[in-house]
């Protein structure tokens, strides 16, 4: 990779929270894998503290970022398809509202103010769960409106493009499996997005006791979704617009 992408990626706010992410997730899985194998307890302490101070720092240049967000929806209620509107829309609210309740667990971290920590966490992986759900429901519409486009293309006359509807043969299974990734690779920017959702997805569920995932394999999650935010932030084909 080029070094001056990454020396850009790094004087961008959004660069560095994907990257204190990054590291901060990968200490979970670091220190959840170290306690199972029964490691040092000093080693598993200092990755624990490794995430929480990654965390909070986060926390720090998110601080404010809900006014931005909430200002993006002025944008967003007047694109002209009604799908992408409508999500876009209430994701950015959702968002907006997740990162506000997010602004009160930052306080109460410093000790500027009291708050009750266990229901504004609440509220924020609620708030970001709904959002998430919303970007989810935009990626399943890019996809829907992709494979249309494919079908559309074959009924032009490029039969060798028609998907198999059936697997009977390895023949059948190279085949879909070209036509896949073609599809993708001309697609990365909804293939990264749905990558990054789904991984996100499990996160606030299980802050939420929806779901009973370990720390390690939430630590994986989200090294790998804040390893496709960062692809989307360094190669502009990857980033699904409008945003």
């Amino acid at each position: 990779m080029n070094m001056d992408k990454w020396v850009q990626l790094n004087n961008q706010v959004a660069g560095r929270d994907k990257l204190a992410r990054l590291i901060q997730y990968a200490s979970r899985a670091m220190w959840d894998s170290l306690e199972v194998c029964n490691s040092s307890p000093a080693l598993v302490d200092n990755f624990k503290t490794v995430e929480y101070i990654l965390s909070t720092f986060r926390k720090l240049l998110r601080f404010g970022k809900c006014l931005d967000v909430f200002y993006g929806t002025l944008r967003t209620i007047h694109y002209p398809d009604l799908t992408i509107r409508a999500t876009l829309t209430l994701g950015k609210l959702s968002q907006s509202l997740f990162l506000f309740a997010d602004h009160f667990l930052w306080l109460a971290r410093t000790g500027l103010t009291k708050v009750d920590v266990k229901r504004w966490s609440n509220i924020a992986n609620k708030y970001w769960l709904f959002s998430i759900i919303m970007n989810l429901c935009r990626d399943f519409y890019e996809i829907v409106r992709v494979l249309d486009l494919h079908k559309s293309g074959c009924r032009s006359g490029i039969s060798r493009c028609k998907l198999p509807t059936s697997i009977n043969s390895p023949q059948d299974f190279k085949r879909l499996a070209l036509q896949s990734y073609v599809i993708i690779q001309g697609h990365k920017d909804i293939a990264v997005d749905t990558v990054k959702n789904i991984c996100d997805f499990f996160i606030p569920l299980t802050a939420l006791g929806y779901t009973n995932l370990t720390p390690r394999t939430i630590g994986f999650l989200g090294a790998i979704s804040s390893l496709a935010g960062l692809w989307a932030l360094l190669e502009p084909k990857a980033k699904l617009m409008p945003a």
